[in-house]
C-alpha cells in the first residue's frame, strides 16, 4: 500500500482517519489495475447470450475503467430487445458497460448531539459506497447492410447483437475489449518460445535458400520461350504435319485488333462485323459508354478531390523532419530554369460478363508485350496519343468472365505533365515506412520576400537524389497565401509506396527564408541544393523544415455507390478503365444490383453469374477494403465504363494475302475454344477475284474437351492457281449467353 494511518496508544481517532483507510487502500489498488492491469476501458465476465426469441441474458462481471477504477455488477440481468427490433431491414445493437459510485445500504444510526450530556439522535444514512457497473444499450441504424453504432466515450462495448424484424439473429462477444489475466498472458508467451524454437533454425538458413533457388530460376528458360516450344509440339502432335514442299504460310493469334490482319474498317466491303480482342469474337449488339460518377455528392464515406476518389478521411501527420533551429534565403543558391517531368499514376483495366472467355493465346502477352498496342486499352488509348517510352512492366490475369489488366510501378511515363518553373531549388528526401495516400505538405517559413509563388513537388529519389524527371506531384503556392510559420498546403491524395524515397522540392524566384531544423535530426532524409540546374549536392549539418501528411481513415471498409448503369434492352458485359491504385494489403469490389433491386453481385472472378440476365439497368457500388491507414483510391474523372451485350453473328476479314508464288492448293487452320457443334457454327470462304470459294473438305478435331478447343482444317482446291485472296469466317450462336471465339488462324498454300 502506498500511504497508511498510524495509530498510537491512547490517540484520539476521527472519522477521517477510518475514511482514509479505505481510500488509500483503494487508491493504490486503482494504480495497481492502471499500471499493470490495463489502461484503457476493458471488461471481465459479462458473458451474453440469447435466452428468449426477442431477449439477452448477461451474466455478472466488471467494468475496467482507464483510471484504474474496478465496478463490478454482481448479478444477472436478463433484457427485452423488443423496441429495439427493426421495422423491416436488420439493426446492430451493441451492449455496452461503464461505471458509477453509489451509496447504498441505508441504515438507522445513533449520532451524538450533546457532548455534555450525552444525547443521542438517530439518523437514516448509507453505509456503503459501491462501484457499480451499469450495462446499456445503444442503437445502431436500420439498414440492409446494418453497421455498429458509435460507442460513447466513457463505455467499453461488450457484444454487438444483430436484431431483425422478429428476433435475435446472432450475438457476437467483443473479445478484444476483454481484459487480459497475467495466466492467458503466460500461456501466450509459453506458444510463442515454442514456436521460436521451431521456427528460429529454419529461419537462419532461409537466406541462402532464398540465393540458391534464384540462382537455379535464372538459370531456367523465359516462361515465355517454354510456352512457345509446347505450342510448336502441341501442333506437330496434333497432326498439323506441314510437308516440305509448302512455299507460304501466315497465322494471327488475334491478340489485339491488328489493320494488318483485320479488315477493321471494312474497306474491301466484304461485310466485316466483329470484335479482335484476344481472339475473334462475337461483336456488340448495343453498347453504352460513360465516365463514372458518384450517385451522391453528399455520400459521407466518400472523399473526392479534383475527381479522385478515396474513403472519407482525415488529414494525419505522418513524416517531420525536426524543430526550428535556423533558416537560410532560397535565392542563395542561384537562379536557374528546371524543366520538371510530371508522371500519372497508372491505369488498369476490369473487364467482365460472358464475353470474355480466357483465350489460350494470351500467354503471347505473358512474354513482356507491348505497351504501343491497344491490347490492354479501350480505343483511345493509342501510340500516337500516349508516348510509350518506358520498360513494359504490366500484369495481366485471365479468367472465365473475369480480365483485370494492372501495372507493376504506382506511375507510369506513358502519361507525363512538361513543367517548366524558374528560380532557386532545394529538396529535402525522407523515406516512406509503410504504403500511404499523401494528403497535404508543410514547409516553413521564417520571412517572406518578394511576392513570387512557391512552386512544391513531391518526386521519386533515383540513386539517393530527387529526381525532377519523376515528378508525381506538382502545385503552385500562390505568394498571397505564404505565410510566416508553417505553410501547409492540400494536395490531391498521391500515393506513397512502402520502402519508397521521395523528396519534396521548393522552388521559387524569391529570396523566401525557410525554416531548418539541426543535422542529424531526422536520419531517413537528406537536404539537396541545386546550384546549376542538373546536380543535386547533399548538406548533411541540416535538414529542411518539411511536414508530410497522410489519410487516416474513418473506417477499414466502407462503401460507395456510382451511378447506376443503363443500356436499353440490357447489358452483359462491363469494361472499367480508370487511374486507380490498390495496394497489396486493401482490395476494391465492384458490385451491382440488377434491376436496383435483390441482393449487391461481386464482379469478380468467383462470381460468374451477376450479369446472366442481362439486366437493362443495375445499381453500381465499389466496397473500399483496407485499414485506417491505407485504402484502395480511383480516379473518376477519366475513367470509362462501357457495358455491351453481344450480337449472335460475327463476321471476320483477313484482309489480302499474298503469297510468294501462286498455287492452286489453299489450307485455313482455325483454332475454336469454347466451341459447341450444336448451337454453333463456323464456316470459312475464300475470296478470289470477285467470286466466294467454297471449301472442298472440312476436317474437325477436339484437341481438348475440357475447354473445348477444336481444330478445324478446310482445303481449298482452286481451279486456277492464284496469289491473293481473303480469308472469310463466320461464326454464329443461338444465344448471346452462349459463344465461342477463334483463337488462332493459320493458312499456307502447296
Amino acid at each position: 500500500m502506498e500511504r497508511q494511518i498510524l495509530f498510537r496508544d491512547y490517540q484520539e481517532q476521527t472519522a477521517q482517519d477510518h475514511k482514509d483507510l479505505q481510500d488509500f487502500a483503494r487508491a493504490s489498488i486503482d494504480h495497481l489495475v492502471q499500471d499493470s492491469v490495463t489502461k484503457t476501458r476493458r471488461y471481465s465476465g459479462f458473458s451474453t447470450i440469447k435466452s428468449a426469441q426477442a431477449e439477452l441474458q448477461v451474466q455478472p462481471g466488471r467494468f475496467y475503467a482507464n483510471d484504474g477504477a474496478i465496478y463490478n455488477r454482481a448479478t444477472t440481468l436478463v433484457q427485452s430487445v423488443l423496441t429495439y427490433l427493426p421495422a423491416a431491414a436488420k439493426r446492430v445493437i451493441s451492449l455496452t458497460a461503464y461505471g458509477v459510485e453509489n451509496e447504498t445500504d441505508v441504515e438507522e444510526r445513533d449520532f451524538l448531539v450533546d457532548v455534555a450530556t450525552g444525547r443521542t439522535e438517530p439518523d437514516a444514512v448509507s453505509t456503503t459506497r459501491s462501484r457499480d457497473a451499469i450495462l446499456t444499450i445503444v442503437s445502431g441504424a436500420e439498414s440492409a447492410d446494418p453497421q455498429p453504432p458509435a460507442i460513447p466515450v466513457s463505455s467499453v462495448e461488450i457484444a454487438r447483437v444483430l436484431l431483425d424484424p422478429t428476433q435475435v439473429l446472432a450475438v457476437t462477444m467483443m473479445t478484444e475489449n476483454q481484459v487480459t489475466s497475467t495466466e492467458d498472458l503466460d500461456i501466450r508467451a509459453a506458444v510463442l518460445e515454442a514456436f521460436k524454437r521451431l521456427i528460429e533454425p529454419r529461419v537462419a538458413s532461409l537466406a541462402s535458400d532464398l540465393a540458391a533457388l534464384a540462382n537455379k530460376i535464372n538459370g531456367q528458360g523465359e516462361k515465355i520461350d517454354i510456352i512457345h516450344i509446347m505450342q510448336d509440339l502441341a501442333e506437330v502432335k496434333e497432326k498439323v504435319h506441314l510437308p516440305a514442299t509448302y512455299s507460304d504460310y501466315g497465322a494471327s493469334y488475334f491478340i489485339w485488333a491488328d489493320p494488318d490482319v483485320s479488315d477493321l474498317t471494312d474497306s474491301l466491303h466484304l461485310g466485316f462485323d466483329a470484335k479482335v480482342e484476344e481472339g475473334v469474337r462475337f461483336p456488340d449488339a448495343a453498347a453504352n459508354e460513360f465516365e463514372v460518377t458518384l450517385f451522391s455528392q453528399l455520400d459521407q464515406n466518400a472523399s473526392l478531390q479534383g475527381g479522385f476518389l478515396l474513403p472519407k478521411y482525415d488529414h494525419r501527420l505522418k513524416i517531420s523532419t525536426g524543430a526550428y533551429s535556423t533558416d537560410l534565403g532560397m535565392a542563395q543558391y542561384g537562379y536557374q530554369t528546371y524543366e520538371l517531368v510530371e508522371k500519372k499514376l497508372h491505369k488498369e483495366r476490369i473487364r467482365y460478363g460472358g464475353t470474355y472467355m480466357r483465350c489460350v493465346n494470351g500467354a503471347v502477352l505473358w512474354s513482356g508485350g507491348d505497351a504501343t498496342t491497344n491490347a490492354w486499352w479501350l480505343d483511345d488509348f493509342t501510340t500516337e496519343q500516349y508516348n510509350a517510352t518506358t520498360t513494359f512492366d504490366g500484369h495481366w490475369y485471365r479468367t472465365d468472365y473475369y480480365w483485370k489488366d494492372s501495372w507493376t510501378v504506382p506511375y507510369w511515363e506513358l502519361e507525363t505533365i512538361q513543367h517548366n518553373i524558374n528560380g532557386a531549388q532545394i529538396a529535402q528526401s525522407f523515406l516512406v515506412a509503410n504504403d500511404m495516400w499523401a494528403t497535404r505538405l508543410g514547409f516553413y517559413v521564417t520571412s517572406k520576400a518578394a511576392d513570387e509563388n512557391i512552386f512544391v513537388s513531391l518526386v521519386e529519389v533515383t540513386t539517393g537524389v530527387p529526381d525532377i524527371s519523376k515528378a508525381i506531384l506538382h502545385q503552385v503556392y500562390p505568394a498571397a497565401s505564404i505565410v510566416t510559420g508553417w505553410n501547409r498546403i492540400d494536395i490531391p491524395p498521391t500515393f506513397l509506396s512502402k520502402g519508397g524515397r521521395y523528396a519534396v522540392v521548393l522552388t521559387s524566384a524569391a529570396n523566401h527564408r525557410v525554416g531548418m531544423a539541426s543535422g542529424g535530426s531526422y536520419l531517413d532524409g537528406t537536404f539537396f541544393y541545386s546550384m546549376d540546374g542538373a546536380y543535386y549536392l547533399g548538406d548533411f549539418t541540416r535538414e529542411l523544415m518539411v511536414e508530410v501528411w497522410c489519410a487516416q481513415f474513418a473506417a477499414s471498409q466502407v462503401t460507395i455507390e456510382f451511378a447506376p448503369i443503363t443500356l436499353d434492352g440490357g447489358f452483359r458485359n462491363v469494361d472499367l478503365q480508370a487511374r486507380m491504385m490498390v495496394p497489396a494489403s486493401t482490395d476494391l469490389v465492384l458490385e451491382v444490383r440488377p434491376n436496383g433491386s435483390g441482393e449487391w453481385l461481386q464482379l469478380t472472378q468467383d462470381n460468374i453469374s451477376a450479369l446472366s440476365n442481362a439486366p437493362p439497368l443495375a445499381q453500381f457500388r465499389g466496397r473500399f477494403i483496407g485499414t485506417p491507414d491505407i485504402a484502395p483510391g480511383i480516379a473518376l474523372a477519366g475513367s470509362r465504363c462501357k457495358v455491351t451485350r453481344p450480337k449472335t453473328v460475327f463476321t471476320h476479314i483477313w484482309k489480302n494475302v499474298t503469297l510468294a508464288a501462286s498455287s492452286t492448293h489453299i489450307s485455313v487452320k482455325l483454332v475454336l475454344e469454347r466451341f459447341d457443334a450444336t448451337p454453333h457454327t463456323c464456316n470459312v470462304t475464300l475470296r478470289v477475284g470477285n467470286a466466294w470459294v467454297n471449301p472442298s473438305t472440312v476436317t474437325t478435331t477436339l484437341v481438348d474437351d475440357a475447354a473445348k478447343r477444336y481444330e478445324r482444317v478446310c482445303t481449298f482446291n482452286l481451279a486456277a492457281a492464284t496469289n491473293t485472296f481473303s480469308i472469310r469466317a463466320i461464326g454464329t450462336t443461338n444465344s448471346p449467353a452462349n459463344l465461342f471465339h477463334i483463337a488462332e488462324e493459320l493458312y499456307w498454300s502447296t
